[in-house]
């Protein structure tokens, strides 16, 4: 039952900084690739962008677009609560889009001839540190990165999942004494599961190597080379100062999220100008060697399958067998990019509110750049409820043992808290039924007694559970 629980329940761990795999489908293109230029075409963009400020589902909103060369940024919304609109410069948490960045560091590893994809991983622990294997079978550097090394999304000895900056001190120390006890459930490479931990401590192990800080490995490899300024992960006082306002839900302010020393599966902060500019490195890689570990990073390693999405290193690729994308989220952020070199396109968007529902914005955009017709998206709309009667829902519903809604009205807002996790606002369809802006999923409450509701229903990805009232 709680293995259940956790499955349909995945999509709203935005704490695991991983956001789910992006349902990315073929398309075929029916016209000739957009014109930038064209104030049609400007006007198309916009179009499908404005739903998602009007709508409140986010609070600001930077747009990177690059098709045929040419490139253009857009901005909507508040960067900051004060109502500052973001800009170029507007720096963003891009979460687990780090992931492609270690692959990149990895690829250039290899490249520098320091170590191959099916090295053993073990091979550059520290003294002392050992690495699970299973059958004979170890895990490679390859398996961290295409998530087939069996380890687990996270860590049990990582004790502050639910908390507000859940990594900060979550230290490679920590990682290694989980290492050193834990159990493989089954052989690496014998079947994709997305981890956390693992990217997380290959980007240790690359920097344990190099005698180096995450940070400074990534801007000797990676940001230096390709002017990438402001793309870090350490307090860096300017990009402090630009770093939007984080949101778990439009106009909820949250904490930014820091890392100790394992920031490679989603620590890096970034603004739409430099994204851009490796997005363009992905479309047309330099020729040197960090292009030839661009190339390595953006092949095809793992084939996927009817469940699982084929893997460059740490790129998902479409099933469009072209678009290489990845999205991340943390507490109060999310991002999206996505390049195809087919049509010579990409995208890059990022928010300053944690919500997976631009991850579709930016997949509308790629398939608007790839000559297909796309239409605004339209959103549902909200009802006025009174505080009287949101103040039937208050009260606590478990679900399982272990994992219980905290309902209450705060500030005339409906805000649910699942156990372990952050609280989020849910938004009024009616009286009874509310929903998530940060997830596709809705709850609604049943059978009213002495002026309380007694059950709250979850219905997410088709499943619908229900929670009995037990205070």
């Amino acid at each position: 039952m709680r293995e259940l629980f956790t499955n349909s329940m995945t999509l709203l761990r935005t704490t695991a900084i991983v956001t789910g795999f992006l349902s990315t489908s073929l398309w075929q293109a029916d016209a000739a690739p957009p014109d930038l230029d064209s104030k049609a075409v400007q006007d198309q963009i916009r179009s499908l962008i404005v739903p998602y400020v009007e709508s409140e589902h986010v609070d600001g909103l930077s747009i990177g677009i690059v098709a045929d060369g040419k490139t253009m940024t857009l901005h909507f919304g508040k960067a900051l609560d004060n109502g500052t609109a973001p800009t170029d410069e507007t720096v963003y948490e891009i979460g687990s889009a780090s992931k492609v960045f270690t692959g990149v560091l990895l690829a250039d590893a290899v490249q520098q001839g320091r170590v191959t994809l099916d090295q053993d991983a073990a091979s550059l622990l520290p003294e002392g540190a050992r690495m699970p294997d299973k059958d004979g079978k170890a895990i490679s550097l390859l398996d961290l990165s295409i998530h087939r090394s069996g380890l687990p999304r996270l860590p049990d000895n990582m004790k502050d999942i639910g908390g507000d900056n859940p990594y900060s001190t979550y230290t490679s120390a920590q990682a290694i004494d989980f290492l050193k006890t834990y159990q493989l459930r089954r052989a690496p490479g014998a079947e994709a599961e997305y981890s956390n931990l693992a990217v997380s401590f290959l980007g240790y192990l690359l920097c344990h190597q190099s005698g180096m800080t995450y940070d400074e490995l990534l801007a000797q490899r990676i940001t230096g080379p390709l002017k990438m300024t402001s793309t870090t992960v350490t307090a860096d006082k300017d990009v402090l100062k630009r770093l939007a306002t984080p949101h778990s839900t439009p106009g909820r302010a949250v904490s930014t999220w820091e890392f100790a020393d394992m920031p490679g599966a989603g620590g890096i902060r970034s603004n739409v100008i430099d994204m851009i500019r490796f997005a363009q490195a992905n479309l047309n890689p330099p020729e040197n060697d960090l292009g030839k570990a661009i190339d390595l990073a953006w092949q095809q390693h793992h084939p996927g399958n009817a469940k699982d999405f084929a893997m460059g290193l740490g790129w998902h690729i479409a099933r469009d067998g072209t678009t290489r994308w990845h999205n991340g989220q943390t507490g109060g952020y999310h991002s999206m990019i996505m390049v195809n070199r087919q049509f010579s396109s990409a995208v890059v968007v990022l928010t300053n509110t944690a919500t997976m529902e631009v991850d579709r914005l930016g997949e509308d955009l790629i398939r608007l750049l790839a000559g297909a017709r796309v239409q605004p998206r339209v959103f549902e709309k909200t009802v006025d409820v009174p505080v009287a009667k949101m103040k039937r829902c208050e009260g606590r519903y478990q679900l399982v043992p272990g994992f219980v809604f905290d309902v209450n009205v705060v500030n005339d807002r409906l805000m649910v808290q699942l156990s372990g996790q952050p609280t989020f606002q849910v938004f009024p369809k009616s009286e009874t039924e509310w929903f998530y802006k940060v997830v596709k999923a809705t709850i609604t409450f049943k059978t009213e007694d002495a002026g309380k509701f007694t059950e709250l229903e979850l219905f997410q990805n088709g499943v619908r559970q229900t929670a009995k009232r037990i205070d």
